[in-house]
């Protein structure tokens, strides 16, 4: 496969042309005749991968960019680890403007060992992604959940040296439901560093009392410092649980990208969000989230996403104040057949500020999240592939009310790969 990893897309049309049977007099290919040739090659069976490569150059070069995407994606399918057919579905995936997904592939392009130039031009297209270019992701999962609630796993609690046993509604109940994220960024002026960003994510169970509704509207602009970008972004948010306004307040955030190296990128994130609760003031306070990651493409075939952050969440009453260190880490592996594995692991430790007002103790926790998912790139409906992903979480208390576990299954759509 050396052939394709170094061959100019130029020189592969050539190839493609002399070999035919088109007249030696013509000085430029017939696209539209070399297509009709290719396809009717891989019509009649034929899966070499050369061929299935020019393919999918001809309908790039035709402007035929989504097409072009699959043929690439299929060459991926049968071997991740190679160079040209990702960069080149990285340049149709931009060109369709599924900006998400051409980001993804330029990433993992860079595992690999580059020529100084076409480097230096992959991490200018990931820096025009990530600053200048509209982005708009959804996601739509079935989801079945063993405790959506967070509900106690205990059958009685002790309060004030008195037992109480649990009604069964208190404790933990399997629900179905849906969920919906929208989320979206469209650059402003010229150059388009100023931007404005929504975020919309809903969940549907039966009856209302799981329902809960988010918004976030903000805007920006990003600086730019060499390789290196500061963002500053201010907004407001609002929630609804129960069909009925929750909280709401202003956020903002102060974030700094870094390019380490090639394969290796850095983001520290400063954030801050007002809670302004309508009917339990008691919770009104502020929320300040410092945070780190670094996204590490280890192969072209495998990533890295490694996050530390520390909430720190300040209510009106001390009671509800908490500190709360995170780690997450997450795994992602692409494989032959064009299937694709995530794992992630989250775990955080939770610590309040004040004795708890029912139990007369301060609550000290600890959670854990596994996290595993599945898809396989050849399976596509509107640009999507369904995704498969599989969880369990569990909080461990020193008070027994608040330790509760939960498993989830969530069926859903992508367009990342």
């Amino acid at each position: 496969m050396a052939f394709l990893k170094g061959l100019p897309a130029a020189l592969l049309l050539l190839i493609l042309f002399a070999g035919s049977a088109y007249s030696s007099e013509q000085t430029e290919p017939d696209l539209d005749a070399l297509l009709e040739d290719v396809e009717s090659r891989l019509a009649s069976g034929s899966d070499d991968l050369q061929l299935i490569f020019i393919h999918g150059m001809l309908l790039a070069e035709q402007g035929r960019f989504r097409e072009a995407a699959d043929a690439f994606r299929n060459m991926l399918s049968r071997d991740p680890d190679l160079l040209r057919p990702r960069l080149e579905l990285a340049r149709a995936l931009m060109h369709s403007r599924d900006f998400d997904g051409a980001r993804y592939h330029f990433e993992q392009v860079l595992a690999h060992e580059l020529p100084d130039p076409v480097r230096r031009n992959v991490l200018h297209l990931l820096a025009f992604i990530r600053e200048e270019s509209p982005s708009f992701s959804w996601t739509m999962e079935l989801v079945f959940d063993s405790n959506p609630k967070q509900a106690t796993s205990s059958k009685e609690v002790e309060i004030d040296g008195m037992v109480f046993r649990l009604s069964d509604d208190a404790r933990a109940n399997s629900e179905t439901g849906l969920r919906f994220v929208l989320d979206g960024r469209v650059p402003l002026g010229d150059p388009a560093l100023w931007f404005a960003r929504g975020h919309i994510e809903h969940q549907e169970f039966d009856g209302k009392e799981l329902d809960f509704s988010y918004l976030q509207l903000a805007g920006g602009r990003h600086f730019r410092l060499e390789n290196q970008t500061v963002t500053l972004e201010a907004g407001y948010h609002w929630s609804l649980y129960q069909h009925t306004q929750l909280y709401h307040g202003v956020l903002w955030t102060a974030g700094y990208y870094r390019s380490l190296r090639p394969d290796l990128s850095m983001r520290l994130n400063l954030s801050g969000l007002q809670l302004n609760y309508f009917d339990y003031t008691h919770l009104d306070g502020w929320q300040h989230t410092p945070s780190a990651t670094l996204i590490y493409a280890a192969s072209p075939k495998t990533r890295w996403h490694a996050e530390m952050g520390y909430i720190i969440n300040r209510a009106g009453e001390s009671s509800y104040s908490f500190d709360q260190p995170y780690v997450n880490l997450r795994y992602v592996r692409e494989w032959t057949g064009g299937w694709i594995t995530g794992a992630g692991v989250k775990t955080s430790w939770i610590e309040y500020k004040d004795i708890d007002p029912f139990f007369r103790e301060t609550r000290r926790e600890r959670e854990i999240r596994l996290e595993a998912d599945l898809l396989n790139r050849h399976i596509r409906f509107w640009r999507l592939s369904p995704r498969l992903l599989v969880g369990y979480a569990e909080r461990d208390s020193n008070l027994d009310f608040y330790t509760w576990e939960r498993s989830y299954v969530r069926v859903g759509m992508t367009a990342e790969f």
